[in-house]
């Protein structure tokens, strides 16, 4: 949230200098532990690829489809931070079109499907290469034009900033992994969607954009091929310097399944039939077979559903808190069948232990050991040892297609090859005690990998009486009046468990 003095300062900024005082005014407030401050030579380093060569870094994720990678340019930490503190700056002065559903507070996935509901025809487009059909020079003057109003001076930096060269173009363009982006693409496309809800009124349609994914729908067929319609889009979507991917436009008819944004139609916005399915699924699993086995059938689903995994490994746990999210704000809070699917997720977690002493630190959370007999078995993979790049010993191994490494803990290291120093990187090693190994999944600053150790590691046998539904008055009344078993097993009795687990208070 921008103060007010921040407010005045924006509106009455003309030159570089007063926009680095602007942005670091707001660097303070959304990273106050940042210590380098945001000035102006920093502004103009950053604005151009010539000066600051490795200021975005280019990767590549598979699509969902599984056709093709989709290229992601991500900018470095400082530029990172520059651009978020641009689009905190942005988003104070500028509001996105009614049609637009997308990166902006208070609209979803949701509100786009809702407003295509019960419809008898769905038309999806999806404009092709959405972010590297924006060039430069198209943010820079946007960026001079109400709301923004910029001067040349300060639109010319922020566009620099914002924009990176594209190989294929050959011209810089609105890359797609930058925190300014998305805002930026919805105030390019502003004229788009005017022109395209004008459509919409003439031939008695409903519109919508979530970022490249637009929809109509009517109750009346107007999506004939050669017909005025069609044609009309068609030519207002090459004036806005876009494409239709041709690919994924199609026209969804009463009867079939309607989809909009991930979300189906046809009666009511809903998740699909297998979202909810694949959510009954994995705790099924958890439930009958343990954590273990559980997050080793869920592990190559998800990596096949996702495409890419931003930090490192999925803990499966959060993965299903956050579909269970996704739920309650599709279906609301009382639907039974999230109720239901929350309260098997609830129990579950009850069983989930956690290491109270790892939590409260900067240590290592480990979330699942393994043996090295069962992790092979179970993710169907086989472990060799090499010599990394940094003279480490790592291990190594392929998880549904995806090569990995699996990081050994210093004093494992020491006792499984105690002198490393006469190998060279890439050289493979053979060691008869990696198999009396165990292969823990771990969390450490917001991350999470695999690790080897020659000890296994557990979790504490604490649970959190706060998160057990319990009456704690009562169990400390049972333990001074019958003595510590008794209030265990009473303990136990209230959450289920059996009588092996370990309780220690």
């Amino acid at each position: 949230m921008i103060d007010s003095r921040t407010s005045v300062m924006i509106t009455s900024m003309t030159t570089v200098e007063e926009l680095a005082t602007v942005l670091d005014r707001i660097k303070r407030q959304e990273f106050p532990t940042v210590k380098y401050g945001i000035s102006a030579d920093m502004l103009r380093h950053f604005s151009s690829d010539s000066i600051a060569p490795k200021r975005f870094r280019t990767f590549h994720i598979r699509k969902k489809s599984r056709k093709g990678l989709r290229e992601i340019k991500a900018p470095c930490q400082q530029l990172d931070v520059i651009l978020t503190c641009v689009n905190v700056m942005l988003k104070s002065i500028y509001t996105p079109s009614e049609s637009a559903m997308g990166f902006t507070s208070g609209r979803s996935v949701l509100n786009n499907a809702q407003a295509h509901v019960n419809r008898n025809y769905v038309f999806n487009i999806d404009l092709k290469d959405f972010f590297p059909s924006i060039p430069q020079p198209r943010v820079w003057k946007r960026l001079q034009l109400p709301p923004f109003g910029f001067s040349r001076e300060i639109a010319n930096v922020l566009a620099g900033l914002c924009c990176t060269y594209d190989a294929t173009s050959e011209r810089n363009v609105l890359p797609q992994g930058s925190p300014a982006s998305p805002l930026l693409t919805n105030a390019i496309c502003d004229t788009l969607d005017r022109r395209m809800r004008g459509v919409a009124k003439r031939f008695g349609l409903h519109y919508t954009r979530y970022a490249d994914d637009m929809t109509f729908s009517s109750m009346h067929n107007v999506y004939r091929e050669e017909g005025d319609f069609l044609q009309e889009i068609l030519r207002i979507i090459e004036d806005q310097g876009f494409r239709m991917n041709e690919a994924k436009t199609r026209l969804q008819k009463e009867g079939g399944r309607q989809e909009v944004t991930g979300l189906t139609v046809n009666k009511v916005a809903n998740v699909s039939s297998r979202y909810k399915s694949d959510l009954r699924w994995i705790l099924n699993r958890w439930e009958k077979e343990g954590y273990a086995k559980a997050y080793a059938l869920f592990y190559p689903k998800y990596k096949l559903e996702k495409g890419y995994i931003k930090k490192g490994e999925p803990v499966m746990e959060n993965v299903i808190g956050g579909k269970l999210n996704y739920l309650k704000m599709v279906k609301g809070a009382n639907n039974p069948t999230y109720k239901k699917l929350q309260e098997r997720y609830d129990a579950l977690q009850q069983l989930t232990f956690v290491d109270n002493e790892t939590d409260a630190t900067r240590s290592y959370i480990y979330v699942q050991p393994y043996s090295m007999a069962d992790f092979q078995e179970l993710f169907h993979t086989h472990v060799t040892l090499e010599v990394s790049s940094k003279g480490k010993l790592v291990g190594k191994c392929e998880i549904d297609g995806s090569k990995k490494i699996l990081f050994i803990s210093t004093s494992t290291q020491k006792e499984l090859c105690p002198d490393l120093s006469g190998l060279q990187p890439g050289d493979t090693l053979e060691i008869p005690a990696l198999s009396q190994c165990y292969v823990t999944l771990c969390h450490n600053k917001g991350k999470n990998f695999w690790l080897i150790t020659k000890w296994e590691p557990r979790r504490s046998r604490c649970l959190s009486v706060q998160n057990a539904n319990v009456d704690v008055d009562g169990l400390l009344e049972i333990w001074e009046k019958e003595g510590f078993e008794a209030a265990v097993k009473k303990f136990k009795t209230v959450l289920g468990m059996g009588p092996k687990v370990i309780f220690s208070i």
